[in-house]
């Protein structure tokens, strides 16, 4: 068994050396240990992760484990936002961005939701605006299309 578990591992990485991949949990890692707001903190967290092995850690776990799995499967286990939805063979998938947006792509079409300042807009994968949706002083949301034409307004 420890034979099959070290080829398993050896296999992984001499197959997809090509892909250095995305690293995610590294920087996961590295982005809750500079979200402190103090810089004293900060550095007590950045040494408390490199004197327990949480950097290596997560370096290993990246480049062994998370980044082959995403480079054979399209997935990467970290995308902890992504969701996948799944419904008469169709797949659609829900991901949350590093911007804040939320990407949804059916494989074939991408739709990008982007908050505003007064609520959210809803573009193509070109940056077009395909609709736009507008929380009004009467908390009624209001639906307008490309073309600023209303298609829908709540009810409430």
């Amino acid at each position: 068994m420890k034979k099959f578990i070290a080829f398993l591992l050896v296999g992984c990485i001499v197959f997809s050396v090509s892909c250095t991949g995305p690293f995610k949990l590294t920087k996961r890692v590295h982005k809750w240990q500079t979200s402190f707001e103090n810089k004293w903190v900060d550095e007590v967290a950045f040494l408390g992760c490199v004197i327990l092995p949480v950097y290596s850690l997560s370096t290993l776990g990246d480049a062994i484990i998370f980044n082959s799995i995403e480079f054979w499967t399209g997935d990467n286990p970290m995308d902890a936002e992504a969701v996948k939805l799944e419904e008469d063979g169709q797949t659609v998938k829900m991901a949350l961005q590093e911007d804040g947006s939320i990407r949804i792509s059916d494989g074939q079409k991408v739709l990008n939701l982007d908050r505003t300042e007064n609520g959210v807009t809803a573009e193509d994968a070109s940056g077009n605006v395909i609709y736009r949706a507008v929380k009004g002083e009467d908390n009624r949301v209001s639906v307008y299309d490309a073309s600023g034409n209303l298609v829908k307004r709540s009810n409430n």
